[in-house]
């Protein structure tokens, strides 16, 4: 069996194999628009100012969270929960560590607001056979992958703030004479890259009404 660790080293090796690639093309960010940073220290800080947290995630597992850790490195940006899981109508619980990445970066449209998504890559358990014997580290993961962890988690709203409008105030003299205009803007994550402790964000932004979000992956 594939442990999570492995599972996300081929991850990683994978995106780093396209920054290099894409670092030689000489094409590693088109700057024809806004480019977004996100330090991973800021988005960890977020994690932990909303733990701990706990709920029913599915399967019949409840899951805490009392601690999170975030590596954006190598074109992955990993996500590490670290707490208890337990069955319901059972008083024993196991440590568990649940392994991520953000695989999903949108502006909201409205607000401004960053919202970042984690996928769920797979769990380790410690003592696992508490959960009981029909693959339990399995079926938690299965249980986070398919909503859980959406329902315990949410998204993590990062506040870039990036404005929706642009108001050009009126000029008037003996010269010149503009009148005052409010344009709506069109703003939309391009491409997401991930290394060096921080999130690269490419955002396209153009006049006119903004369309509904495309989810992009890093």
């Amino acid at each position: 069996m594939v442990s999570v660790k492995e599972t996300l080293l081929v991850r990683q090796t994978q995106e780093l194999g396209r920054l290099i690639a894409a670092a030689e093309q000489k094409s590693l960010f088109d700057f024809g628009g806004i480019l977004v940073v996100v330090d991973q220290a800021l988005v960890q800080d977020l994690l932990r100012s909303a733990t701990p947290l706990e709920g029913d995630v599915g399967g019949g597992f409840h899951v805490r969270v009392d601690s999170a850790e975030t590596s954006f490195a190598d074109g992955l940006a990993i996500v590490r929960l670290d707490g208890k899981a337990s069955v319901a109508g059972k008083a024993a619980s196991a440590d568990v560590s649940v392994y991520g990445a953000i695989d999903v970066v949108e502006l909201d449209s409205t607000s401004g607001v960053m919202k970042c998504r984690v996928s769920v890559s797979g769990v380790d358990a410690a003592h696992a056979d508490v959960l009981g014997v029909d693959e339990p580290v399995r079926r938690l993961t299965e249980a986070l992958t398919h909503g859980g962890l959406a329902l315990l988690l949410g998204s993590i709203e990062v506040p870039v703030r990036v404005e929706n409008r642009v108001s050009i105030p009126a000029v008037e003299s003996h010269r010149l004479k503009i009148e005052s205009v409010d344009l709506p803007l069109q703003v939309a994550v391009e491409d997401v890259k991930a290394w060096g402790g921080k999130l690269w964000v490419r955002v396209q932004v153009a006049i006119g009404p903004s369309p509904a979000p495309e989810p992009r992956r890093p």
